[in-house]
């Protein structure tokens, strides 16, 4: 059994060699060695790179005088509005696709159908608190399928005070997906 071990272990060793290159020593390559000399210290921008809007930056002078281009800081003291907004149309686009086809005990999508303004409650932790649904909805299978949709969404956290927001959302009938309304 030890002589197993043994060759086991040599294997491997032998193995570990040849896939880390084996056991011939090169030094390692300076990068600046390759790159030629240029007198221009800018740094290049990357592909698709845009510099920030005049109105968006801070310019604080240093002690030297060098201008320094400060990006804002975030409020932390209120919710953020656009990730907030990518988690919101996303439910609101599950209550389109879904929601109109609830149904009730009987099996039948009875609706209601149409557009409405929900209000969801934004917990400052980055969890939706609840949402209120407007009549007719309230209490039916569409109503429902929207609570839903818009309950336990996931945000990102902020550290002050909860929020409410509207969010306007489409319930739509079966069979009418994809058509507009006259």
């Amino acid at each position: 059994m030890l002589g197993r071990w043994f060759i086991f272990a040599a294997l491997c060793a032998a193995g570990g060699l040849v896939a880390c290159g084996g056991a011939s020593k090169k030094e390692a390559k300076d990068p600046l060695d390759d790159k030629p000399a240029t007198t221009n210290d800018e740094v290049p921008k990357w592909e698709g790179a845009s510099s920030p809007h005049p109105a968006e930056t801070k310019q604080t002078k240093t002690s030297s005088g060098a201008t320094i281009n400060e990006a804002p800081s975030k409020r932390t003291d209120q919710y953020d509005k656009e990730g907030t907004e990518v988690v919101l149309k996303r439910a609101a686009r599950q209550v389109q696709a879904n929601c109109g086809a609830a149904k009730d005990d009987n099996g039948k999508a009875t609706g209601p159908w149409g557009k409405a303004t929900v209000m969801v409650q934004l917990g400052h932790n980055g969890r939706s608190k609840g949402v209120t649904v407007p009549d007719p909805y309230k209490g039916k299978p569409t109503g429902n399928c929207v609570e839903k949709a818009f309950s336990g969404l996931q945000f990102p956290p902020w550290q002050g005070a909860d929020a409410e927001v509207s969010w306007d959302i489409d319930i739509v009938e079966p069979g009418k997906e994809g058509k507009e309304k006259k």
